[in-house]
């Protein structure tokens, strides 16, 4: 039997015409070359080469070998190619847990070019505004918004954000613009039903408690936003959930810096044994660059 270097180191001195020039373009010593020739002839129980002390001339034998035998390899490297690339072609489940203004506003506009380049992975995307238990639910990763409670999961930060007190221009024509933090007691909120008590600094830097009481709950932090937008009340949001509003003047900021803490950082989370997974590391490339001009 005789082995595929054997059959590349007989393709190779065929078309250089010697063992010198051969063992040369395979990187080998002369000594290897001719006794891989020999080990081949040997096999075959053919003479393939003609040979002098200068140069290596083909047989009939050898020139159809040779014919045959060169479409073969070519044939098994492209096979090579073809299967690496398969095994270099993400593919799977990931299962994807993060606040829905996150989700609409930065990750659905970047999915066409990501599952153009990756048409054998498949998404799952569930929306959250609270923290999830990556492993208890069933998640792969999550983005998520604010301080993290001390935990065993590994985080990344995508880029910092704060949190802001807003409402539409027509609410507060409607009951005027609050001015200082007593005023706030007084408004109409629309607010996650975990988020009506709020640390508010004033001038002096001290620190109060606000717990609103005029509230509206929403679940959902698109809905909280489309309500402010209507002007059915104020609303504590993330600054990036709702840029573009500020910048159209659809929605007004109320009393700049005095939530505490404001900030509310945007995170890659993923499991401690998740490290190394490829799929998850694409993802993650595409939601850092979804971001890349807020960092």
């Amino acid at each position: 039997m005789y082995s595929i270097a054997e059959l590349e180191t007989f393709v190779a001195v065929a078309r250089r015409g010697g063992i010198t020039a051969a063992a040369h373009h395979l990187g080998i010593s002369a000594a290897t070359t001719s006794h891989r020739i020999s080990k081949l002839e040997k096999a075959l129980k053919l003479v393939l080469f003609h040979r002098n002390s200068r140069f290596f001339t083909l047989t009939d034998e050898g020139s159809i070998f040779l014919e045959k035998i060169e479409r073969i390899l070519e044939d098994l490297h492209q096979a090579e190619m073809e299967a690496g690339a398969c095994s270099r072609t993400i593919k799977g489940h990931l299962r994807v847990t993060l606040s829905p203004w996150i989700l609409t506003r930065f990750i659905l506009p970047n999915l066409p070019e990501f599952q153009e380049k990756h048409p054998r992975l498949s998404l799952e995307f569930s929306t959250a505004d609270n923290f999830v238990p990556l492993a208890e639910e069933g998640q792969d990763c999550a983005i998520r918004v604010g301080r993290l409670p001390d935990s065993s999961l590994v985080a990344r930060r995508i880029c910092d954000n704060d949190r802001l007190i807003c409402a539409s221009p027509e609410l507060l024509e409607r009951i005027g613009t609050p001015q200082c933090i007593n005023d706030l007691e007084s408004v109409p909120w629309v607010c996650l039903p975990w988020q009506t008590r709020f640390s508010l600094k004033d001038k002096t830097g001290a620190i109060r408690q606000l717990v609103t009481e005029r509230n509206i709950l929403m679940t959902h932090s698109d809905s909280l936003t489309e309500a402010a937008l209507q002007g059915i009340g104020v609303a504590v949001k993330s600054r990036l959930a709702i840029c573009q509003e500020l910048a159209e003047g659809r929605l007004v900021e109320i009393l700049p810096g005095v939530l505490s803490p404001s900030e509310a950082p945007i995170w890659f989370i993923t499991l401690p044994d998740a490290r190394n997974s490829r799929k998850i590391s694409l993802f993650s490339d595409m939601v850092f660059e979804a971001f890349k001009d807020y960092r």
